[in-house]
């Protein structure tokens, strides 16, 4: 057993060295060498799927309407995906005091296909603008925000990968504290991942593509059918592109996002994420397998060194994952003018392992609810 054991940590660590040192690459080039930023400013549509918002789309409407862009550039387009409030109503007063701002109802769907990608095709499809900036019904922006995403839309680049993370107020108990740090890491390993040239993962709170590149891949077309995925499967499309894709920096690229409100909540939210690790292609799902096993053997490590395994191994590499995690977020503080708590971070790193084993299970073997709706996983 400790030998299978030994062997599975050393294959597992060494995709999760390769993968670290991508994302450390990538921040590091973000940091020397800034991305190229337009003079242009591109008439933009912002699209905004919303089911039940309507305590929160109106200070959402009122942040990206406040943005330091012309206001002749820029429309928004919110799709009211079946809310069972008023949203709609709330997003029809808004429209009446700023026609900038429209209103789409979508009243029904494909069952079979994902509610979201329905409400973000609806309404991407009744842009009249050549430029798509996708966002979420409960978030708060700078007022550079819209500009510095756009921006990044030189000649040759078809996406831009903005950044999100939790609000959460400093008297937040300290499981919200963790998840929003998770968060932050996750986030920051984006921007690497992007600019080393190996996009893996996005929010789609804050992106920005080219309607000529949302043609040319065909949208979610292949993807549909599966509930999460509208941010980071058409960014993988999009690498499989002749476009180029660009990584936001500076705090104005950062779009404030309501956490969960509770444990249901947060683990509802990780279970749909994590339900689409089997749909990446090949390439993609062999890196994930690879930290999979890392993490997993991880988790397993205890149980082997309190039964006489070769416990030093297990610690030095917890050691090492510690170090490497640790200089991401550095890096990433020094690029978005963030901060974390050292305490915090040290906690999580024991329990990230852990929690990303059961995460990616449940993601593939359970449901979960999101929106008031629940959804079974594809792979159960």
């Amino acid at each position: 057993m400790s030998a299978v054991w030994t062997a599975a940590i050393i294959i597992g660590g060494l995709f999760y060295i390769s993968f670290i040192w991508m994302i450390i690459l990538g921040l590091t080039r973000l940091r020397l060498k800034p991305p190229d930023h337009s003079a242009e400013q591109p008439r933009v549509s912002v699209v905004i799927p919303a089911r039940n918002e309507e305590t929160r789309i109106g200070a959402t409407l009122s942040s990206i309407l406040a943005q330091d862009y012309p206001p002749d550039r820029f429309e928004i387009i919110v799709v009211d995906d079946r809310s069972e409030d008023r949203t709609g109503e709330v997003v029809e007063a808004v429209s009446k005091r700023d026609s900038r701002v429209r209103l789409i109802r979508q009243s029904s769907v494909d069952p079979n296909l994902s509610p979201k990608k329905q409400a973000l095709e609806l309404g991407i499809r009744s842009a009249d603008s050549d430029v798509i900036v996708t966002t979420d019904a409960d978030c708060r922006y700078r007022k550079g925000w819209l500009k510095g995403l756009t921006q990044l839309l030189v000649p040759g680049v078809g996406m831009a990968v903005g950044q999100a993370r939790f609000d959460n107020p400093s008297d937040s108990p300290l499981w919200q504290r963790l998840q929003s740090l998770d968060f932050q890491a996750q986030q920051t390993a984006s921007a690497g991942l992007a600019a080393a040239g190996m996009p893996f993962t996005c929010s789609g709170a804050g992106l920005a593509f080219r309607m000529e590149l949302f043609d040319e891949v065909g949208g979610w077309e292949g993807v549909k059918h599966l509930i999460s995925g509208d941010d980071e499967l058409l960014l993988a499309k999009a690498h499989r592109s002749r476009w180029g894709i660009a990584a936001a920096t500076g705090p104005e690229a950062v779009v404030r996002t309501v956490p969960p409100a509770n444990p249901l909540e947060l683990w509802n939210q990780r279970a749909r994420w994590g339900s689409k690790g089997l749909y990446y292609r090949p390439s993609r799902r062999l890196i994930l397998a690879g930290i999979f096993l890392f993490y997993l053997a991880m988790t397993v490590g205890p149980v082997i060194w309190a039964a006489g395994g070769p416990g030093q191994i297990w610690l030095g590499w917890g050691i090492l994952k510690c170090l490497l995690d640790w200089t991401v977020l550095r890096l990433g503080c020094r690029l978005f003018d963030e901060g974390f708590r050292p305490s915090e971070f040290l906690l999580l790193e024991l329990l990230h392992p852990l929690a990303i084993v059961v995460l990616a299970v449940a993601g593939h073997i359970g449901s979960f609810e999101w929106k008031g709706q629940r959804f079974r996983s594809r792979g159960g």
